[in-house]
């Protein structure tokens, strides 16, 4: 029998969901079910296994797309794929999982998403998730995305506080609501102090156990257009980076839009230190791409 190494991180298939793991434990649940408005990450878990995301605000009503950690903007070609308003036919579609990825250390899945005004497609979008740099006390989620029109159709993302990748941590780790703290890569602390200021990351840690503290630091890549981005961060418990705070941004043919993200997903409080070390890594690190031949399985690596 040839000589086999159990992976530590696999992407496990399910039924509308794919479950990435970390020595066989899940650490982050993707869930694309048709009958959902949009795909997104739940759970997302700490090193202890504790639930740092939550599906849903504090308030729930009106604020149904809250969940977890998603994709979304208010202005895509004038029409708001925010919020999740009823009768209006927006939808961003998970239509398939295109690459499952484990190994020693590290694995993911790629899949392909649309953007639709009922069947009208406005954007494509094509995602990476990635779990790497696994320690005991700490996991890394990569977040790759690359945007392109359809039909040669420019496509304006509008200029909002509202878009792309946004995180709602659990209620105990939020600063109104609980223990937590929101902490920037400049030292500044709390909601008003980060709120729309740029930063290369942002960091909410808090509460996940009794006695137990974990955080998510949410690093942007320095080859993101408008780098270091803009923040929109909340007392009651989210964060997001705001691409497009300041000014609009146009997807067009030969003009596609890719933007990468990590969560450091850590034990303990913020400790800046960690961060900036895990932010530097991000930055000099290549991206993670889809190979494919024909004839056999599609894989997913660093590009070298």
């Amino acid at each position: 029998m040839a000589h086999f190494s159990f992976p530590r991180v696999q992407a496990i298939p399910g039924i509308d969901r794919a479950s990435l793991r970390i020595d066989g434990q899940e650490r982050v649940g993707y869930e694309f079910g048709t009958n959902l408005p949009r795909p997104f990450l739940y759970p997302l878990r700490g090193p202890s296994g504790a639930e740092l995301t939550r599906m849903g605000h504090p308030n729930p009503v009106g604020h149904e797309h809250h969940k977890s950690a998603w994709f979304g903007h208010q202005y895509v070609a004038g029409l708001n794929f925010w919020g999740e308003s009823a009768g209006a036919g927006l939808r961003i579609v998970h239509e398939r999982v295109v690459a499952y990825a484990d190994g020693a250390t590290s694995g993911g899945l790629a899949a392909d998403w649309t953007w639709r005004q009922a069947s009208n497609v406005l954007l494509k979008q094509s995602v990476i998730f990635w779990l790497d740099h696994v320690t005991d006390s700490s996991y890394c989620l990569d977040v790759q995305s690359r945007f392109e029109s359809v039909n040669d159709r420019p496509v304006e993302l509008g200029k909002t506080n509202f878009g792309f990748f946004g995180v709602r941590v659990a209620k105990t780790m939020s600063e109104q609501l609980g223990g937590g703290r929101l902490t920037n890569a400049e030292g500044k602390t709390g909601e008003k102090a980060i709120f729309a200021q740029k930063s290369r990351w942002v960091d909410y840690s808090g509460p996940t156990a009794p006695g137990k503290v974990e955080g998510i630091a949410y690093l942007d890549h320095p080859t993101n257009p408008h780098h270091p981005t803009a923040w929109h961060v909340r007392s009651d418990g989210w964060m997001v980076a705001a691409f497009n705070l300041n000014e609009s941004h146009g997807v067009a043919r030969d003009h596609p839009l890719e933007l990468r993200y990590r969560l450091f997903i850590h034990d303990g409080p913020a400790n800046a230190a960690a961060n900036d070390r895990a932010w530097t890594e991000f930055a000099n690190e290549p991206p993670v791409v889809l190979r494919t031949t024909k004839g056999s399985i599609p894989t997913l690596e660093r590009r070298a």
